[in-house]
């Protein structure tokens, strides 16, 4: 009896065989598989990144030194910002002064023309032209007052960029050409000339004509 059920049983794994069912679980993936198949699916590790060369820490005289180093870098931009904000407010001021007497010009150049008129009239004999006198005086102060000086001296040597020749005349008097009269004061800004004066010149005999 023993033998026909040993019989049996290994003609049943024998049949299973054959079908290919021979019970042994195929191994899954991830869970209890071979270690071949666990290292296959595995990622290799990132290895840790190392100190570049030259990166070591800075000694404390190190670090003080650097951090003067950009002190006073940050101090010297901000010096050269507070320079160009300067430059610019002045250039802003100095033109909008322009602006503004390029307009006045004509006003002030009248009531100046007209004092001159009556250079040898007191103003006690006319309270008008006394008026028109303390007027230009308020106005030229007022000019100094910004820096605005006046260009109206004679005789000076004849400037180009001052000067604006209305007359010209040879006399064996001068030795270079030389402003004897101003007809119309011209005004200056430092360097900026707002407008130049108008005047007669007189020239050596053997000179170039003048500049106007």
């Amino acid at each position: 009896m023993t033998k026909q059920k040993g019989d049996r049983r290994r003609i049943e794994i024998e049949d299973k065989r054959a079908r290919g069912e021979d019970g042994e679980p195929e191994p899954e993936a991830g869970n209890g598989g071979s270690p071949s198949s666990l290292a296959a699916g595995r990622q290799p590790e990132r290895a840790a990144p190392e100190q570049a060369a030259g990166q070591a820490e800075l000694t404390p005289a190190e670090q003080a030194a650097q951090y003067l180093e950009l002190a006073q870098r940050r101090e010297a931009e901000f010096r050269n910002y507070r320079r160009r904000v300067q430059k610019d407010v002045e250039d802003a001021r100095r033109f909008a002064v322009e602006a503004l007497l390029a307009d006045l010009f004509p006003a002030l150049d009248g009531l100046a023309q007209a004092a001159a008129t009556f250079r040898g009239t007191p103003d006690s004999e006319n309270p008008l032209l006394d008026g028109v006198r303390r007027t230009v005086k308020s106005l030229e102060s007022a000019m100094l007052k910004h820096g605005i000086e006046k260009i109206g001296d004679a005789p000076v040597p004849f400037d180009g960029e001052l000067h604006q020749a209305l007359s010209v005349e040879e006399s064996d008097e001068v030795a270079e050409p030389t402003v004897v009269e101003v007809f119309v004061e011209g005004y200056r800004l430092g360097k900026s000339v707002l407008k130049p004066a108008m005047v007669r010149v007189v020239k050596p005999a053997s000179a170039g004509d003048a500049d106007g």
